[in-house]
């Protein structure tokens, strides 16, 4: 029999247990800010590991070393991102260069959009008053400031941090990969019972699948992407059409700012090369309407067995990393998120974490869920 005092102290308990694992939180908190540095590149590095590992294996199969492979693979990955930094460095040199002609242009632009809209609101101020008797209150003056170019620029102050947290997490990844089924090896050998060894190995493989397809996967489309955008805005006639590949690649990574940001920049670039305001909106619509297909199509035939996450959780992890990381963090949201989603699987204690993350099956389920819940309430 369980007395008043035993129940108090249990209650007790439970709430000092809570107190605690809020504090380690927000202690864990403050070291990955602390520590964003150090933890990037190694995040990075266990990502590139963790979606190469597959390739690696499938090459160890047939007699290719894991660290020829690895080797390869690394050189292709950091020859690939500083080619990709200096193809772009040029383009980003010129803008910055003619900034004041661009900042210009674009105020006029601008200045002629706002005149064709104020010229319409001055009419049905005009039509208001005549409808309205004359009075003698007084009149607010409103002034239209100018309007100055956006700071998407200050991008270019960031190339010389990202080659070398780059380079350092391709080369960690390269010790990573190189080192084959060490990881594995030492996990098993940690672990106390037989249950334990195989239950922290399924989990493992479990991590390195949905990671390596969704990353695998999720390249190919934004490669894909990057190729239509680049083709599209060339025969148009962009200035620099591979560039814009290049940043629809980088940017559709990360889930809905990255391609709002691309139509938005393309938009204005556009206001400024072209002299039609017609035409100079036939770029963003052409971004926009890749992307759509891409998200409503392409994304989840693909992604979508293999990634189930619902919008909220993804927009939480991106608000969250990036506060706490920046834009690699937002770059490193989702898949984080994906190998959180597999870790609350295989636990019955962290079941209620996936199933917050975990997206809805279909539309009727969730309307039985309501209709459960109606019933329950009326009874």
């Amino acid at each position: 029999m369980v007395t008043e005092n035993g129940e108090s102290h249990a209650y007790y308990l439970k709430r000092g247990l809570i107190v605690l694992i809020g504090i380690l939180i927000l202690n864990a908190i403050d070291m990955m800010l602390l520590a964003r540095d150090f933890l990037i590149p190694v995040v990075i590095a266990f990502l590139i590991a963790i979606t190469f590992r597959p390739v690696i294996r499938w090459f160890a199969l047939r007699g290719l070393p894991a660290w020829g492979t690895a080797s390869g693979l690394a050189a292709a990955v950091l020859l690939g991102g500083l080619l990709a930094g200096y193809m772009i460095s040029g383009p980003v040199s010129g803008w910055i260069a003619n900034a004041p002609e661009i900042r210009r242009t674009l105020t006029e632009r601008v200045r002629g959009i706002s005149g064709s809209v104020e010229h319409i609101a001055t009419i049905t101020e005009d039509i208001r008053k005549a409808a309205t008797p004359a009075t003698d209150a007084p009149v607010n003056e409103v002034v239209v400031k100018e309007p100055g170019l956006p700071a998407f620029l200050w991008i270019a102050a960031y190339p010389a941090s990202f080659a070398v947290m780059f380079t350092g997490a391709v080369i960690l990844s390269l010790f990573l990969m190189g080192s084959g089924n060490l990881f594995y090896e030492k996990l098993i050998n940690i672990m106390p019972t037989l249950t334990d060894k195989k239950n922290a190995l399924r989990i493992v493989q479990d991590v390195e699948k949905d990671v390596s397809a969704y990353l695998l996967l999720h390249s190919a489309i934004n490669a894909g992407v990057g190729v239509a955008v680049a083709l599209s805005f060339y025969l148009i006639g962009m200035p620099s059409a591979y560039l814009w590949g290049f940043l629809a690649f980088t940017l559709n990574f990360i889930p809905y700012a990255g391609p709002i940001g691309g139509a938005i920049l393309s938009a204005l670039v556009s206001l400024v090369v072209f002299d039609s305001l017609g035409y100079a909106l036939l770029a963003p619509a052409i971004y926009t309407a890749i992307i759509t297909i891409e998200n409503q199509f392409v994304s989840p035939y693909f992604l979508a067995k293999r990634l189930q996450l619902n919008s909220v959780a993804i927009l939480l992890a991106i608000a969250f990393w990036g506060w706490i990381w920046g834009i690699p963090g937002i770059v490193v949201a989702v898949p984080l998120l994906v190998i959180l989603k597999v870790f609350s699987s295989h636990f019955d204690s962290l079941s209620a974490v996936g199933e917050f993350l975990g997206e809805s099956n279909n539309a009727e389920n969730s309307a039985n869920a309501e209709n459960s819940a109606l019933t329950a309430e009326k009874n």
